[in-house]
């Protein structure tokens, strides 16, 4: 498994968080998105949600 500094690991896990939300927002919203498009933009906001949990922060570094 990876490993990154409790910083860095925060500021990567708030932004594929907040990327992941809004495109599974716009997945969903009536009339944004249409047919294929619609599901891989969901799928894609689904994967970037979970993304961080297979990185670890690092314990032993300092913040």
């Amino acid at each position: 498994m990876s490993s990154l500094s409790p910083r860095r690991y925060r500021a990567i896990d708030r932004l594929t968080k907040l990327l992941g939300l809004v495109l599974l927002t716009v997945a969903l919203v009536p009339g944004t998105l249409h047919g294929p498009l619609k599901i891989a933009c969901g799928l894609l906001g689904l994967a970037l949600g979970v993304a961080t949990v297979f990185v670890e922060p690092d314990t032993d570094a300092e913040d």
